[in-house]
């Protein structure tokens, strides 16, 4: 290897550590043999194969594959849903009433850890995660900034940069901060994310490092919902900020809450591989110019995960009537309530991976051992509660991607710890599928996790009060089946999850489990019309749990959209134009206690919400694309819907008012 090569690494690693928190990148050899088909297929070389005098000259190429897939994708330039700024969320997300707030999926999703974990989900829809880490490979430099700005001081910013340093060396980095005022007292929400992500390939193709760094922070000022909905009916506080919040403010005229809830993590993540196979010289048609075709058939592989996360739950002016889930505390004038949870892990595998078959569907086989180091503690002013593990698991997996229509895509694989306190979990997982091309696609799979209860439901302490108990392992089994018909618009599909020993928080805010068994079946289905310019985008979801679960879910959930798109001005305009509507039945929303920054279950109180509506516009000049929407519009003609209900009775967290947003992303390729 050249000095070139082993310099390249380093250098990646001195970057990793000394950029600022960042972003996302991409080289399309997170798994050289399959990529490499991929890039074939189009009848396109690749800029890896190119000289560094001429790689340069090529014509913009962006694309992207995420962590251990070949599979190319492409940065999303469609127009239709280009108002919703936050892509990552589900149509039907319910935050607190306010963008930044605790959030969570009516469509019942099951958390489904493996080995040991903290157990606050709260904010992972807004957060960036490590398994969507994107990798790029472009030939020229790729911007993309966005920003978008709505009623009550919300705004949202996000910046993507990532280019080649060499044909085979890419760097990317993303940044994106969040803040929103709220609507009501105490309700003011922010947070920051950021990663940087790199990955390079030797000139032979036989060396490969990706390595990433994700941040997440989230903050969120708690104001314990309103007193009662008669609020939101007299015309008397028809500004909501007169409205009294359940919880106080920090101090006397201030604009904080006393309560606040702080989640911030980051994960570290390297992987080095070595393969060996069988390596071709291709020449083009007149033979003036060349190129390598590795096609591996053994490969030696190391991964490194570092995650380290803490909660912080802060109470600058309690009380001693609010904290009815414990005895009776006497606080004084000058006592602050602190809580403190960290979780840190250091998670080292090793693997041997075989390659069978043609060069264009190569199936993977890999085997391999790993050791994960667990650490939690909680903090707190007279002290602290270590807890650590040390845990060896065994992994392993049978893979093959599809990257034309008409292959084969499947996947099996499995994770099974057999030391330390996680001794007996497993994860096993298998799904296949098939693209028709045109005609469509199928896929299904099932997948069974066992896993140990959260940190969070086993332990919690502050100066004032702590709480311990001890639960059995949840068990969790999903089977799913989707079918896709392009030729008519059609994708309809089924999941039916089986959970045992489920865990939550109860009316009384204590952390509970049930031994019995229950499913929640579920059925979904999205169908497209199209009518020239016009659009009617309906989708639906059913779904239904047996015995007495103890979760909350809707049985249906509705979205609608109607929709113009159209070219004008000589194609020099795009515009989409639309209503859209979501909606789903009445049942018993969940309860969220700031107290523990957790959702949980309730059924006393059922709402019964009117669709919630809105109307976009949304338009694209080349490469810069802009929103203005307008959301909670049934308002009109409705009160405020209801999100959730507070811990403290007749306490509830109603949605804001009419509001407006407006937002654009900016691309630029130099």
């Amino acid at each position: 290897m050249s000095s070139r090569s082993t310099s390249c690494p380093l250098l990646l690693l001195l970057l990793l550590f000394c950029l600022p928190a960042g972003a996302q990148v991409i080289n399309p050899n997170l798994d050289p043999s399959a990529q490499q088909a991929s890039m074939f297929r189009q009848g396109k070389d690749s800029s890896t194969f190119k000289d560094q005098g001429d790689w340069k000259e090529e014509h913009a190429r962006i694309y992207y594959n995420y962590l251990n897939s070949a599979v190319t994708r492409y940065p999303d330039t469609s127009l239709a849903n280009f108002h919703r700024y936050q892509p990552t969320q589900p149509w039907w997300a319910k935050d607190l009433g306010n963008y930044g707030t605790a959030i969570r999926n009516p469509f019942f999703t099951p958390d489904i850890p493996m080995g040991l974990s903290l157990g606050y989900h709260i904010y992972d829809l807004y957060q960036l995660k490590l398994d969507s880490l994107q990798f790029f490979n472009t030939t020229r430099p790729y911007s993309a900034f966005s920003f978008m700005l709505g009623s009550k001081s919300e705004q949202n910013v996000e910046i993507l940069h990532t280019q080649n340093i060499s044909p085979g060396w890419n760097v990317a980095a993303r940044l994106r901060y969040q803040s929103a005022q709220g609507y009501y007292n105490f309700q003011k929400a922010n947070g920051i994310a950021g990663s940087l992500s790199t990955n390079y390939t030797s000139k032979n193709q036989r060396y490969y490092i990706a390595a990433g760094l994700v941040y997440n922070r989230n903050k969120q000022n708690e104001n314990g919902g309103i007193p009662g909905i008669g609020y939101l009916d007299s015309s008397s506080y028809a500004d909501r900020q007169l409205i009294p919040p359940v919880l106080p403010g920090a101090t006397q005229g201030s604009r904080n809450a006393a309560v606040t809830n702080i989640l911030r993590n980051m994960d570290i993540y390297i992987q080095n591989n070595y393969s060996f196979g069988k390596t071709d010289t291709l020449y083009n048609k007149d033979s003036t110019g060349i190129s390598l075709q590795f096609t591996p058939r053994f490969r030696v592989k190391h991964q490194l995960q570092l995650h380290t996360e803490r909660h912080i739950y802060k109470d600058r002016n309690p009380e001693t009537e609010r904290y009815r889930f414990i005895d009776s505390i006497p606080f004084n004038g000058t006592d602050t309530v602190t809580g403190i949870q960290n979780w840190f892990y250091i998670d080292n595998k090793f693997s041997l991976n075989g390659f069978i078959g043609k060069r264009k569907e190569l199936v993977q086989l890999e085997a391999g051992i790993g050791n994960r180091i667990d650490r939690f503690n909680t903090d707190y002013v007279t002290g602290s509660a270590p807890q650590s593990s040390v845990g060896n698991y065994l992994f392993g997996e049978l893979k093959k991607e599809a990257f034309t229509a008409g292959q084969w895509n499947y996947l099996a694989s499995g994770t099974f710890f057999f030391t330390g306190d996680a001794t007996g979990n497993f994860d096993i997982k298998a799904s296949a599928g098939k693209d028709l091309g045109k005609w469509g696609m199928f896929s299904g799979g099932f997948r069974q996790n066992l896993s140990n209860a959260p940190y969070t439901y086993t332990s919690f302490r502050t100066d004032f009060y702590d709480r311990t108990a001890s639960f059995d392992k949840m068990s969790i089994t999903q089977l799913w089946a989707k079918v896709g018909l392009e030729s008519i618009n059609l994708e309809v599909g089924i999941k039916n999850n089986l959970v045992a020993n489920y865990l939550y928080f109860d009316s009384d805010l204590k952390p509970k489990q049930q031994s019995e068994a229950f499913s929640v079946l579920q059925v979904f289905g999205r169908k497209l019309f199209r009518l020239g310019i016009f659009s009617l985008d309906n989708e639906i979801a059913w779904q239904q749990a047996t015995g007495n679960a103890p979760v909350n879910i809707p049985a249906l959930l509705l979205r609608h959209k109607l929709g113009l798109e159209t070219a004008m001005f000589r194609k020099a305009l795009y515009v989409a134009v639309g209503l859209e509507a979501k909606y789903h039945t009445p049942y018993y929303v969940e309860g969220y206690t700031p107290y523990f920054n957790q959702f949980f279950y309730q059924n006393s109180y059922k709402p019964n919400n009117a669709p919630e509506c809105s109307a976009y516009f949304n338009f694209k000049i080349k490469s810069f694309r802009a929103f203005v929407l307008a959301e909670q519009l049934q308002q009109f003609f409705s009160t405020n819907v209801i999100q959730a209900v507070g811990d403290t009775p007749g306490a509830i967290y109603p949605g804001p008012n009419a509001m407006f947003r407006f937002g654009f992303t900016w691309i630029l390729i130099n």
